[in-house]
């Protein structure tokens, strides 16, 4: 019997990421002499990537940057992120027992992420949890990404499962989108970073804790 394999998303789906990303925000707008932004409004970035919470940001502070200063203003971000990012951020706790519970049935457990793969491995071994998972692939990890559907699809074979019994958890419209695209059954929960509202993404299930995960995925795998 093919043995299921669980997708997650990191930012905002598997983790409470955002303290330290938002706080990475302040330290470059400060840096650069900008007043703070509220924690809600860059909440509405975090699953786009660095550049969007920078444009984002310094758009609503007196004008995006561009050319070299953009450049700039990248690295300095990733620079000090690299360093700050499990400073607050953490799993959730529910997560982690959705991971376990699924590990005990013999799931294979994985996660697509749009977050650079250094800094989602350096998350994880932070968290002391990276022998849970199959495989972690990041933004850099192919020359494609979600919401391109092979990005779900080659996650799910180097954790060694199947497609064809998967599902994708995530919180966004990349997640959903790269879902659809790979012919892979999606969830979405409801207390993630997503700019849009997660009864509004085209999901085939909504969850509003991992305590509701179970059966969803079961049901969405035909279990």
């Amino acid at each position: 019997m093919t043995r299921p394999t669980i997708v997650f998303d990191l930012d905002g789906t598997l983790a409470d990421t955002a303290p330290d990303l938002y706080g990475t925000v302040c330290y470059l707008l400060a840096k650069e002499g900008r007043p703070s932004v509220p924690f809600a409004r860059m909440k509405e970035f975090i699953g786009d990537g660095a550049g969007p919470m920078i444009m984002g940001s310094f758009g609503d502070t007196g004008g995006a940057p561009e050319g070299d200063d953009y450049k700039r203003l990248l690295k300095d971000f990733l620079d000090y992120y690299v360093v700050h990012l499990a400073d607050r951020s953490q799993p959730f706790p529910e997560a982690l027992g959705a991971i376990h519970r699924w590990k005990a049935r013999g799931a294979l457990i994985a996660i697509c992420t749009n977050k650079k793969i250094e800094f989602a491995e350096k998350q994880l071994a932070a968290w002391r949890i990276r022998h849970l998972f199959d495989a972690v692939k990041g933004a850099d990890s192919y020359p494609f990404r979600k919401p391109d559907g092979r990005h779900l699809t080659e996650t799910i074979r180097a954790a060694g499962g199947d497609p064809a019994c998967a599902v994708m958890i995530g919180d966004s419209a990349s997640d959903t989108g790269a879902a659809r695209n790979a012919g892979v059954p999606v969830i979405a929960v409801s207390f993630g970073y997503g700019r849009t509202p997660a009864h509004e993404l085209d999901a085939d299930r909504v969850i509003d804790s991992f305590i509701q995960l179970d059966r969803a995925a079961m049901e969405l795998m035909g279990l």
